[in-house]
């Protein structure tokens, strides 16, 4: 049975009002104050619509949801809640996390909610501080309390790193959803016929503490990574950790390409780079070279090599289940020059990965729709705040 991760639509309204009603029940309220309840607290479409909501899902059937609005710094948590059969299950913390996710995408600083009497220890074992209460004529003491999180910020300078292959072969993930994956890469190559089903490697146990990573990464096809990715990232055991060659030019501006549409990430915009692949593993030490993937990439996708660039300090970018491993590699030459040369190199290239390349001077300049969330992270790390100007 597929758990899938997706966001609400307004026609999902009263199928999540049914699961916020009876995940209510099920703490034992007495039938007087569920009617009450019932009554007061329904999810609207106008709600869905203008929040960020996210459903969970097995087979097509939503089993749990979590949403909330944004306001100022501090996203709002005001919904998370899993159908009764569904509990004990992983997803509540799931939601939890995808929701903080895209809190971090819309650069907050905080997240707060109002808990559930009977919640709040799932809400402390998840590092929330209780900061109130709130009266409340559900709640048996009368009042329910308030809870809040602080939220880190996503780049990281990174000291070292250490991958190693895991001793267990096989992707836990692709195992267990092998059929529903073989049907989802039918249903993108029909769409687009150029993808290819290569190999790649996931980090499936990681730890990041004083600049220090280390992780264990294991083998998946490109077709279960897609529809692990397609389908929300149903998994708090895996990380898509990839390598960013972020070239800094000589008038301090970055250039960033973007992807052609027969891709996997058509229009979408970002430093050179790319997953981690079985060619990636150090014959003689079995370790992960990530440095060596980058500057891979950087070759195939811009004809640079790592003779043309100086690596000055690499940075992690954590967004929830992606981590960028960002080198900053100073390039002696404008961004103009280093953009032209690029698109000269892709365009002569069978694969042709790149249709343009954008020249990044300053803050004001990543407002671009196809700029992806974490390499946002990466310039907002490097460029001056100032003024958008015209490359």
């Amino acid at each position: 049975m597929t758990l899938k991760i997706r966001p609400a639509h307004s026609a999902d309204q009263h199928r999540l009002t049914a699961i916020l009603h009876r995940s209510k029940a099920s703490w034992g309220y007495p039938e007087e104050k569920m009617e009450n309840f019932r009554c007061a607290f329904r999810l609207t479409a106008k709600d869905i619509e203008r929040g960020v909501f996210l459903v969970a899902e097995r087979d097509g059937q939503p089993v749990g949801f979590a949403g909330g609005f944004a306001r100022g710094e501090t996203f709002c948590l005001d919904y998370l809640f899993i159908a009764p059969e569904a509990t004990t299950q992983g997803i509540g913390r799931l939601l939890l996390t995808r929701i903080e996710d895209q809190a971090r995408i819309q650069g907050v600083k905080r997240l707060k909610l109002e808990s559930d009497h009977f919640a709040a220890p799932f809400y402390v074992r998840q590092g929330f501080e209780q900061t109130g209460t709130r009266p409340s004529p559900m709640s048996p003491t009368g009042a329910i309390p308030v809870f809040e999180r602080r939220l880190s910020g996503p780049a990281f300078p990174l000291k070292s790193i250490k991958l190693k292959m895991s001793t267990e072969a096989d992707w836990g993930f692709e195992q267990s959803n092998e059929s529903a994956i073989s049907a989802h890469w039918q249903d993108v190559t029909r769409k687009n016929p150029h993808l290819w089903n290569g190999r790649t490697l996931k980090v499936t146990d990681l730890n990041f503490q004083d600049g220090h990573l280390n992780g264990t990464c294991q083998e998946s096809s490109f077709a279960a990574f897609l529809a692990w990715r397609d389908w929300g990232f149903p998994s708090l055991a895996t990380y898509n950790l990839f390598g960013s060659a972020v070239l800094r030019c000589s008038d301090g501006a970055l250039v960033f390409g973007v992807m052609a549409d027969h891709t996997a990430n058509p229009g979408k915009i970002y430093p050179p780079g790319g997953s981690l692949e079985p060619s990636d593993i150090n014959p003689d030490t079995g370790e992960i070279e990530v440095l060596g993937s980058i500057f891979r990439e950087l070759e195939e996708e811009t004809g640079m090599t790592s003779a043309d660039v100086t690596h000055t300090d690499t940075t992690a970018i954590f967004f929830g289940p992606m981590i960028s491993v960002a080198a900053i590699l100073e390039v002696n030459e404008t961004a103009e020059t280093v953009r032209e040369n690029i698109l000269q190199h892709s365009f002569a290239t069978e694969e042709k990965e790149l249709k343009d390349a954008v020249i990044l001077r300053s803050q004001a300049d990543l407002t671009q729709p196809g700029l992806q969330p974490w390499a946002k992270a990466i310039a907002k790390a490097i460029l001056p705040i100032g003024q958008p100007q015209n490359a």
